[in-house]
């Protein structure tokens, strides 16, 4: 969520728009991927509602939990409209108790983030006919094609002519839990593969976890690399010949032209144009067996053409309908609906 604000910051500045960032608290390294022109940051007080009416904004729009309350509080003291965008499975703030129906009736548009988001808010929220459809954009800027660096992971340790594969999630909230099943089934998975290298990019409350897990041998040569937390991944893509993971991991990915084997708290499938929404909307994530997962990932490793397919056409539809620029339009369309 985080990074994905970020993005949409950067494409509404560049088109002209300022932008006033209000939040708890922003880690120096998201806080470094804003681009500063036309931005400005503000950490939460009880002063800071002058510093806002000042800065008088056109329209507020919020994030989940207590950034609702926290926008729906300036939108009524400021008179301004508010749009929220919604991330997750939750309904916080919109449900039919007390306090979603007083911050409901505030808000002028919900949107949700992908099908499955929506799908819920349909059956849970007060007003559902508020509800809109806006994907999370990816910067093409950032997330492109590049060549495989063999030097970089000759560098790195790594056998530049064994496959890679690369896991990139957080470590809490059972997203450990597929990382953690992976690496027991590696050294099975790697001699029925003649050797892969793999690695783990992330962090989270579960880093012990995920590094005691790592197998002390891989057949074949193959070796695990544990990364911890990495501001620039876009480089590690472009060492992946399939990564695993989901949501913004597997645009960004799929935007390099790599690959994805869907994972989240289980795994899904190869992602290809035909089953995109399905695997995006989390409805084909599903608790594997060990012998399972080993059988299912060996015939995708086994399978170049299905690979280079799946990367060429995944990439086309990411290109088409992910485009950060289009999406900041998109919400531009929006703003102007309800601007005074």
């Amino acid at each position: 969520m985080e990074t994905h604000i970020a993005t949409i910051i950067n494409d509404l500045t560049k088109l002209g728009h300022e932008v006033l960032l209000y939040t708890a608290s922003i880690s120096p390294s998201v806080l470094s991927q804003i681009n500063r022109n036309r931005f400005k940051s503000l950490k939460w007080s009880d002063t800071a509602i002058e510093v806002i009416k000042n800065f008088n904004p056109d329209i507020i729009h919020a994030h989940p939990f207590t950034a609702i309350i926290k926008g729906k509080e300036i939108a009524v003291k400021l008179d301004k409209p508010l749009i929220v965008t919604m991330h997750g499975i939750y309904d916080f703030g919109f449900d039919d108790s007390p306090l979603g129906n007083e911050i409901s009736g505030h808000v002028k548009r919900i949107i949700a983030v992908d099908f499955r988001v929506a799908l819920y808010l349909l059956n849970n929220v007060v007003e559902p006919e508020k509800i809109s459809i806006i994907r999370n954009g990816i910067n093409f800027d950032l997330f492109h094609p590049k060549r495989k660096d063999r030097q970089k992971a000759v560098s790195m340790g790594l056998d530049p002519d064994l496959f890679t594969i690369s896991i990139i999630s957080r470590f809490d909230d059972d997203k450990e839990k597929p990382i953690i099943q992976f690496l027991r089934c590696l050294p099975e998975l790697a001699n029925s593969s003649g050797g892969l290298n793999v690695l783990i990019i992330g962090d989270g409350g579960k880093m012990k976890d995920v590094k005691t897990a790592i197998p002390r041998i891989i057949p074949n040569g193959g070796r695990v690399k544990l990364l911890g937390w990495q501001d620039n991944v876009s480089e590690f893509y472009s060492l992946s010949d399939l990564v695993l993971g989901s949501g913004r991991v597997a645009l960004e990915a799929l935007a390099c032209k790599v690959p994805v084997y869907a994972m989240w708290d289980g795994f899904g499938e190869l992602i290809t144009k035909h089953n995109h929404d399905a695997v995006m909307s989390g409805i084909t994530f599903k608790q594997l067996s060990d012998s399972t997962l080993v059988h299912n990932l060996s015939a995708i490793l086994k399978n170049k053409d299905l690979l280079s397919q799946s990367a060429h056409e995944s990439y086309e539809l990411v290109r088409k309908n992910y485009d950060s620029k289009k999406i900041a339009n998109q919400l531009i369309r929006i703003y102007e609906q309800y601007c005074q």
